[in-house]
């Protein structure tokens, strides 16, 4: 039986390993035999990563703040070795109005959703550390397309996210380089967690309610990157992939 996806010799980088999303991707990874290079802020979660590896594989965890923009070369001469695949699946969310701005909070947000990944990428491309036929999935949102009260930092760096993997996919098409973003709904993660710390469990209720299929779990997403990490999505590239269990485009 031939395998519909196989990761044997490719090194994935991903950050935001240490939870929800980003430590499911890199679970899903190793199962399909990829090496990989986990970039979180919990080293305890990072060790477990590493326990549950398995020995046919290459993990490296590396315990990482990307709000430290100033030692992104540490970052990068640890990486060390040409990558085949990047996922972004780090990210912060904290509900603001805009009247109550706080560019201490925008600037925090905005350097770990977008700055790091678009810094680490291009000091990457510099230094040749991205493989031909790479790709590269940025975790976006919904919030990057539709208005929410108090979430226009978070939107706002999403919608970044989604723009810029349009351009950067022209820039690097020359050398077959697919940059895709997949952009979830509500998924049961801490981050959904601390956003429902914010708000009223009623608001959760409802908010539930406009979920046809639900809330999504972090397989759903993974699933998803590990096609758009292989070569079965080869002609896919400078697209925006929305996930969300019909939210967007169900009425319910």
């Amino acid at each position: 039986m031939i395998e519909f996806i196989n990761f044997s010799g490719k090194t994935i980088l991903v950050t935001g390993a240490t939870s929800g999303i980003g430590y499911e991707i890199c679970m899903q990874i190793a199962n399909f035999n990829g090496n990989i290079i986990a970039v979180g802020r919990n080293q305890e979660k990072l060790n477990d990563l590493a326990n549950k590896m398995t020995k046919r594989i290459h993990f490296k965890g590396v315990l990482y703040d990307l709000e430290n923009l100033d030692k992104l070369e540490n970052l990068i001469e640890i990486i060390k070795i040409p990558i085949d695949g990047i996922v972004h699946a780090a990210g912060i969310v904290q509900l603001q109005p805009i009247k109550f701005l706080d560019m201490n909070l925008l600037n925090k947000i905005r350097t770990i959703n977008y700055d790091s990944i678009v810094l680490i990428i291009s000091k990457l491309l510099k230094k040749k550390l991205i493989n031909k036929n790479a790709s590269i999935i940025f975790i976006s949102s919904i919030a990057g397309e539709v208005g929410m009260k108090g979430n226009f930092i978070y939107s706002s760096t999403k919608a970044s996210l989604n723009s810029s993997a349009k351009v950067f996919a022209s820039e690097l098409s020359g050398q077959n380089i697919r940059v895709n973003c997949i952009a979830p709904g509500q998924v049961e993660t801490t981050l959904t967690e601390s956003v429902a710390k914010q708000v009223s469990a009623e608001a959760i209720i409802v908010d539930r309610k406009k979920y046809p299929l639900g809330y999504g779990k972090p397989e759903d997403i993974a699933h998803l990157a590990l096609f758009l990490l292989s070569d079965k999505s080869s002609w896919i590239t400078g697209t925006t992939i929305t996930i969300d269990g019909g939210r967007s485009n169900i009425l319910n």
